[in-house]
């Protein structure tokens, strides 16, 4: 390796997120250290002043202003065209690095040749767990995991249990099918092999797809609890009229992005009856919770109600 090839590129896609990109920007020299890093920031046209921050207060950064808004996958592969860095880690700029989070992900990769791609433990604001290791969705896994039964929970060994962390915890190494896009270190080479993020998906649903080609190559995926990092989660789209029923995403995207998702890697029948068995799910889950069930909770309630509701909407146009 020479000057000019870092160990790793960090790869940051903005979009009105200033005070939270300032925050990500300053906790990353301490995460990484002692290895080598750049750090790209593609900005998607914010109105709030991202980019003429990171171009004043962080004069080391490569910073990339797009012209148009490049969505979530098109902002990365933005970034991975000029990354330098053997290794490129994907991160959200609505997280915080704790000292130490990326250095232990690149000695983890650096560690183990049959590793594609892997990931740290994420803690939501109050420092509490989040979920953000999986498995690959299956026909039955919207009714199994995304229903609000309980089922999950309750049946972790499942294959139609989503989560990973419903069986080993948060505290444990172990692998997986596919990790949250908030931060994700990969090596150049698979970006070369199997290409970056699908563009069709805008926004949600690309880290999973991108994580199903690495696997589908013959790459294993890790979950890695020694390192840790801070994710304010949805922070670009939680002021959205009923984001709040999914976590704080914009819930046309979401869904619109996963069904594109179960078609491609499920196949258009088995989308089909994965969506009805979905729909099923959150229909009984709404019907559980409404007057005189006992225990009913109109918070559940009405969740179930919008992704009712939501569900049952045609796919948009967007390409």
């Amino acid at each position: 390796m020479n000057e000019h090839e870092p160990d790793v590129s960090i790869v940051i896609v903005s979009y009105n997120t200033v005070d939270l990109l300032r925050d990500c920007l300053r906790s990353i020299p301490r995460s990484v250290e002692p290895f080598t890093h750049e750090t790209i920031v593609v900005d998607n046209l914010s109105r709030d002043g991202s980019a003429d921050m990171v171009e004043r207060e962080f004069p080391g950064v490569r910073l990339v202003r797009a012209e148009r808004n490049l969505g979530f996958a098109g902002g990365n592969n933005a970034a991975f065209r000029i990354a330098r860095g053997r290794l490129v880690y994907c991160l959200n700029p609505d997280t915080v690095s704790h000292p130490g989070s990326l250095a232990a992900l690149v000695r983890l990769l650096d560690g183990d040749p049959t590793l594609g791609y892997v990931g740290p433990k994420l803690l939501n604001a109050d420092g509490t767990h989040q979920l953000s290791a999986y498995r690959f969705h299956t026909v039955l896994s919207g009714f199994v995991s995304w229903s609000m039964l309980g089922l999950d929970r309750r049946n972790p060994r499942s294959p139609h249990c989503l989560a990973l962390h419903h069986l080993h915890g948060y505290d444990t190494p172990f692998e997986v099918d596919w990790l949250t896009g908030a931060a994700i270190l990969t090596r150049r080479s698979i970006i070369e092999q199997v290409g970056g993020y699908d563009e069709r998906y805008f926004l949600y649903a690309e880290e999973i797809e991108w994580c199903w080609r690495m696997h589908s190559a013959g790459w294993r995926g890790w979950f890695e609890p020694g390192a840790v990092v801070t994710h304010i989660r949805a922070a670009s789209t939680s002021h959205l009229d009923d984001s709040h029923a999914f976590h704080g995403h914009d819930p046309s995207l979401l869904i619109e992005s996963h069904r594109r998702l179960a078609v491609q890697t499920l196949g258009l029948p088995a989308a089909v009856a994965s969506q009805a068995l979905h729909l099923a799910g959150v229909t009984l889950a709404w019907l559980r919770n409404v007057p005189p069930m006992p225990r009913r909770n109109p918070g559940t309630r009405r969740k179930a109600w919008l992704w009712m509701r939501y569900l049952v909407r045609p796919t948009s146009q967007r390409r």
